[in-house]
C-alpha cells in the first residue's frame, strides 16, 4: 500500500512548497472551478461574474487581455469546458469569444489547448450545441487546427462531415469552413519554446576553439512571444551568447525591435552592430548573422531577415583567442536574468563554420521554417523550388561546414541532441549535446498535410464532393459555397507538396472530381469555382513539372463541357476568356 506524504514531507521537498506536488494544482483548479460550478447550479452567481472568475482562474490571477492572458494550467481548460454546459447560452457565447481572442496572442495558449486534446473535446459537442455557439466554436477550432490537428482528430474531424440520407449532419458545412485555415501554417512544425523565465535557455558544452579563420554563420527561424509588454523597452532578450570565461566572444539580442550583434575581444575593447530592421511580436522571421574573416583588411559582418540582406558593416578586428568557450547560451546570456533571456520559439539552430554566400542563404531560405536537415540528401525536402536553389544546397558545402546543429526533434527529455553529419569534425571539448534549462521545451506540432498523409492522401477528401448535393438538417436548401470550400481546399494542399502532387495524379483525382461535378447540380458551378479552378491552372502551367497535372485538371475539369454547359449564363461568360489565357494553352500544346 503507497504511504501518504503530506506537502513538504517528501523526498527533496521543502515545507510548504505544496506547487511542487503535481497532484495538488491540478485538485486545487479542478476544487476551484467545482466550487463555481456549484454556484451556478444555485443560481447565486451573475454571467459576468462567471465569465470573469473563468479567466482569472485560466490565467492564474487577475486576467487582462493585453498584460495578463497566458494560461497557467492546460487542466484548466478541460475544467472550462465542462463547467459551460451549466451556463447560459449568452454566457457561454461570450467565454468562447474571448477564450478564441487569448489563444490568438499566444503559441503558449495553442500548446496548452494541443496537451489536453481541445480539438476532441469540442469536435464531440459541436453537433449538439445551437448555432450562435456552433459559430464561435468553428472559429475556435480554425485557430487551433492551424497550430497542429493530429490523426485521430483528423479522423474524427472528417466523420463530423458524413452526412446521412441525403443531408448534412448538424453544423458539418460549418465545420468545412475550418478547412480554409488548416493548410496555413505560419511557422515550423516543431520548435523551442522559451518561457522568458530567469535561467531558462539552452546551455551548450564547452567548445574548444571558436571556428572564426573562414568565417562563421549563425542561422536559425525565431518568433518573439513577449508575455506582456510592460517591459518590452527594458528587456534586453538574448537570442545566443558565446564566450570564454573572461567574457570575450560573441554575442546578439534585442532591444525593443531591434537586434544589436556584439563582438568583445577585451573587456575594455567591443564592437556592436544594430541590424537595421524591425522585428514584430508573433511574426516568424529568418535570421542569418554572418561573420567574414579577413585577414590583412577589416573584417565584415553581414545580416539577413528571411533571406535577403538587411544590414552590413566592418569589424576593426575579430575575437582571436585560445581560451575555451564555455559561456554558451541559446536564448540567453551568460548571466541568465529575467530581462536577458529570450522570450518566444525558436527553430532548428544552425553554426556553420564559414561565411555562408547571400546565394546560399537565399536557398536556405526556400527551405521554409520547418527544415531540420544538414543539406545532405536532396528528395529529403517536399517542397517545390528551383534546380539552381538545390546545387546550392546539396552540392556538399553546406552539410561539410555545420560546427553544430539543435533541433527540436532531436531531443530526449531535457537534452538536445547534436545532430552535425558524423564526418564533421567536431568543436566541442567534449560531449556536443546541449540542455535544456528550466521551463525550455521541444514542442512538436501536427500539420494538416501530415495528417492527411496518415489518414490515405488526398483520395479522403472525395467522397464529400459526391455529398454536394447534400442538404442543411434545418433547411432543404443547397449550399453552393460547399464546392468552393473543397476545391479550394484541394488546391492548398497540392501547392508546394510533390507527394500530394503525385496522389492525385496516380490516383485521377481531378477525372473522380470532374464525374462528381458532372452528376452534381449546376448550381455549384459559381464564379469563385471557376476562379479557383483557373488560378490552379496557372499556377500549374508555371510548374516546370507541372504539365501532367494540368493536362488532367484541363481535360477533366476545366475544359470539360458537362460540367459548365449548364452553368449560369454568367459564369459561362467569365468561361469564355479561357480561350485568352496563353500561358495555359501554351503549356498544353508543348
Amino acid at each position: 500500500m503507497a504511504s501518504e506524504e503530506t506537502p513538504g514531507e517528501g523526498p527533496g521537498d521543502a515545507p510548504g512548497n505544496a506547487a511542487l506536488t503535481p497532484g495538488i494544482p491540478i485538485r486545487g483548479i479542478r476544487m476551484k472551478f467545482a466550487v463555481l460550478a456549484g454556484l451556478v447550479e444555485v443560481g447565486e452567481v451573475s454571467n459576468r461574474d462567471i465569465v470573469e472568475t473563468v479567466f482569472n482562474l485560466l490565467v492564474g490571477g487577475q486576467f487582462d487581455l493585453e498584460m495578463n492572458f497566458i494560461i497557467q494550467e492546460p487542466e484548466s481548460i478541460v475544467c472550462m469546458e465542462e463547467l459551460l454546459d451549466r451556463c447560459e447560452p449568452t454566457c457561454q457565447a461570450e467565454v468562447w469569444s474571448i477564450f478564441t481572442a487569448i489563444l490568438k496572442k499566444s503559441i503558449r495558449n495553442l500548446q496548452a489547448c494541443t496537451d489536453v486534446g481541445l480539438i476532441q473535446l469540442v469536435l464531440h459537442r459541436i453537433t449538439t450545441t445551437d448555432s450562435m455557439i456552433a459559430d464561435l466554436l468553428v472559429d475556435m477550432l480554425g485557430v487551433l487546427a492551424s497550430y497542429s490537428i493530429t490523426v485521430k482528430e483528423l479522423k474524427l474531424f472528417f466523420s463530423k462531415l458524413q452526412g446521412e440520407k441525403g443531408q448534412w449532419p448538424p453544423h458539418a458545412v460549418k465545420l468545412l469552413s475550418v478547412l480554409k485555415s488548416m493548410p496555413h501554417r505560419s511557422g515550423p512544425d516543431s520548435f523551442f519554446s522559451f518561457p522568458g523565465k530567469s535561467a531558462a535557455a539552452i546551455a551548450l558544452p564547452p567548445i574548444a576553439k571558436w571556428p572564426y579563420q573562414n568565417g562563421f554563420t549563425f542561422h536559425t527561424w525565431l518568433r518573439m512571444d513577449p508575455i506582456n509588454n510592460i517591459n518590452v523597452d527594458k528587456d534586453k532578450p538574448y537570442l545566443y551568447c558565446f564566450r570564454t570565461n573572461k567574457g570575450l566572444g560573441y554575442s546578439a539580442h534585442f532591444v525593443g525591435g531591434c537586434l544589436i550583434v556584439t563582438s568583445l575581444k577585451s573587456k575594455a575593447k567591443g564592437f556592436q552592430h544594430c541590424v537595421k530592421y524591425d522585428f514584430k511580436p508573433q511574426k516568424w522571421y529568418m535570421v542569418t548573422v554572418v561573420h567574414v574573416y579577413n585577414r590583412w583588411k577589416n573584417s565584415e559582418i553581414s545580416c539577413y531577415v528571411n533571406g535577403e540582406l538587411a544590414s552590413y558593416g566592418d569589424i576593426t578586428w575579430f575575437v582571436n583567442t585560445s581560451d575555451t568557450f564555455d559561456k554558451c547560451f541559446l536564448g540567453s546570456s551568460e548571466t541568465a536574468d529575467a530581462n536577458r533571456v529570450f522570450c518566444g520559439q525558436m527553430g532548428a539552430v544552425y553554426l556553420f563554420a564559414e561565411a555562408l554566400s547571400a546565394a546560399q542563404i537565399l536557398a536556405i531560405c526556400q527551405l521554409g521554417p520547418g527544415y531540420k536537415g544538414t543539406f545532405k540528401y536532396k528528395a529529403e525536402s517536399d517542397l517545390l523550388f528551383a534546380e539552381h536553389h538545390k546545387t546550392l544546397l546539396y552540392d556538399g558545402k553546406l552539410s561539410s561546414s555545420i560546427a553544430f546543429t539543435y533541433n527540436p526533434r532531436a531531443t530526449d527529455a531535457q537534452l538536445c541532441l547534436e545532430s552535425s553529419p558524423k564526418d564533421n569534425a567536431s568543436i566541442f571539448v567534449h560531449s556536443p549535446h546541449a540542455l535544456m534549462l528550466q521551463d525550455v521545451k521541444a514542442v512538436v506540432t501536427h500539420s494538416v498535410q501530415s495528417g492527411i498523409h496518415s489518414i490515405g492522401g488526398v483520395q479522403v477528401l472525395f467522397p464529400l464532393f459526391a455529398q454536394l448535393d447534400h442538404c442543411q438538417p434545418s433547411s432543404q436548401e443547397l449550399d453552393t459555397s460547399v464546392c468552393c470550400t473543397l476545391l479550394s481546399f484541394v488546391m492548398d494542399l497540392l501547392k508546394n507538396s510533390v507527394a500530394m502532387q503525385e496522389q492525385i495524379l496516380a490516383s485521377k483525382g481531378f477525372l473522380v472530381i470532374g464525374y462528381t461535378l458532372e452528376k452534381s447540380s449546376n448550381m455549384h458551378m459559381t464564379r469563385p469555382v471557376l476562379e479557383i479552378v483557373l488560378a490552379f491552372a496557372r499556377y500549374l502551367s508555371n510548374l516546370q513539372n507541372g504539365v501532367l497535372l494540368l493536362k488532367q485538371l484541363c481535360d477533366h475539369i476545366l475544359f470539360n463541357p458537362a460540367i459548365w454547359i449548364h452553368a449560369p449564363a454568367k459564369v459561362q461568360k467569365v468561361a469564355r476568356q479561357l480561350y485568352r489565357v496563353p500561358d495555359i494553352w501554351t503549356r498544353l500544346s508543348s
